[in-house]
């Protein structure tokens, strides 16, 4: 059930990692790190190149429309195409969330509720929208039929079309909510949260609600039928999304809180890991469920 060894670490940067991706185009793995520094990785180079530089950290790192985009704790946001760095100053708090909508436009939130809607054309940022809300901190952004699904502070799950008005919310989680989703082959949306549960709900009616980490779970990704966590508790586990049984979890991955979980790698069959003790890891993500 376990794998033993990372197929490759990275320990470049000087404070926690806080956020990962993939970035399919330029075939690097991106770090959003504590020390300031949004950083690339190539697979198979043993050093890593710095994307920003900033005097504050940064908390979250995507690829809007072609270009590297971090946010950061002083509420900037950062892009690059290129060498085109830009910086956008609309966010007043620390930028926690980025995230996408299925129609091509993109969306920040930051720890004081604010959701601001963008459309992306290169390294350039225009709003759409800037949407106050009450849920607290915005924690994860995915996107949603109805435009976009918010984990938030209050541990509400929220939805919020394109135009930022909230279509619904539920109450998935006591405290914070982390991370969401919707199940890949079922009308349900999937949630964790600083209880260490996986919620699922079906509109407003909770289906599942099941302990899978000791402490807070902070990322999760969707690949295939498993769903793969990431938790305070320095694990990382995956999750047949059928059964909900655990079928895979990485040995010791992190000595401290596992804070970056995501999916990628030139065939898309890697999984990458950060955390507090500032080392980014790759794993091969295919398991074999036949034999667990």
């Amino acid at each position: 059930m376990e794998r033993t060894e990372a197929i490759q670490t990275w320990r470049g940067h000087q404070g926690a990692v806080y956020d990962l991706v993939w970035d399919a185009e330029r075939h690097v793995w991106l770090s959003a790190g504590g020390d300031g520094v949004v950083a690339a990785w190539t697979p198979g180079e043993e050093h890593g190149s710095a994307v920003f530089r900033h005097s504050a950290p940064f908390y979250a790192v995507s690829i809007w429309g072609g270009a590297t985009v971090g946010g950061s704790s002083d509420g900037s946001l950062f892009t690059a195409e290129g060498s085109d760095v830009r910086q956008f100053d609309v966010h007043q708090g620390p930028v926690l969330a980025l995230g996408a909508t299925r129609c091509g436009l993109h969306a920040s939130g930051d720890a004081n509720g604010l959701v601001c809607i963008w459309a992306v054309e290169g390294g350039r940022l225009d709003i759409q929208h800037a949407c106050p809300t009450a849920f607290g901190k915005i924690r994860h952004i995915a996107p949603h039929p109805e435009g976009l699904m918010l984990a938030t502070g209050s541990g509400q799950i929220v939805v919020m079309a394109e135009d930022g008005k909230v279509v619904s919310s539920v109450q998935a989680h006591a405290r914070s909510a982390y991370w969401t989703s919707i199940h890949p082959t079922k009308p349900v949306t999937l949630s964790t949260g600083q209880d260490g549960e996986l919620v699922a709900h079906d509109g407003q009616k909770e289906v599942l609600r099941m302990s899978v980490h000791k402490s807070a779970v902070y990322r999760g990704f969707i690949h295939g039928h498993l769903l793969w966590t990431a938790s305070r508790d320095h694990d990382v586990k995956a999750w047949n999304l059928d059964t909900f049984n655990a079928v895979h979890k990485l040995h010791k991955p992190h000595t401290r809180s596992v804070n970056a979980l995501e999916l990628g790698g030139v065939d898309g069959t890697h999984v990458a890991t950060a955390g507090d003790d500032r080392a980014v890891k790759v794993w091969h993500a295919d398991v074999d469920e036949a034999h667990h």
